[in-house]
């Protein structure tokens, strides 16, 4: 009877995971970002459009692209992640920029009116990315 209360458990698990992902599946497009330093300093911000950043995701996959204004090519990466509750977790395992390769970033997300919000750290800056979805 242990046995199956476990399968229960795992598959409650798996479906609750499922659902979760789901809702993050599609397309993204990065509509404002600002970064801080440690002393809580703005550094960078990203506002009307001044990057332009598309992030697509499967159920446990992400690929993303940034260019500028102009359309020409900034950065491209490629990896895995994953959703536990509001902790979302990417690790970039193909990218264009050597510095990205291998790395997990670890981020606190909601999903606030259409828009997936994001924070955590990256590089020793906290960073808050918001994206809207796009299909």
């Amino acid at each position: 009877m242990k046995t199956f209360y476990a399968a229960v458990a795992s598959l409650l698990l798996v479906f609750a995971s499922w659902a979760q992902a789901s809702e993050l599946t599609g397309a993204w497009e990065l509509e404002y970002a600002v970064y801080k330093n440690a002393k809580g300093e703005e550094v960078g911000e990203i506002k009307n459009k001044a990057t332009l950043s598309r992030k697509v995701l499967s159920d446990r996959h992400f690929t993303f692209i940034t260019w500028d204004k102009t359309g020409k090519f900034t950065v491209a990466g490629s990896g895995t992640y994953t959703l536990t509750g509001k902790d979302y977790k990417e690790t970039v395992d193909a990218t264009s920029e050597a510095r990205l390769m291998g790395k997990t970033y670890a981020f606190n997300c909601e999903l606030k009116e259409g828009i997936w919000i994001h924070k955590g750290m990256e590089d020793g800056i906290l960073i808050e990315e918001h994206w809207r979805k796009v299909n």
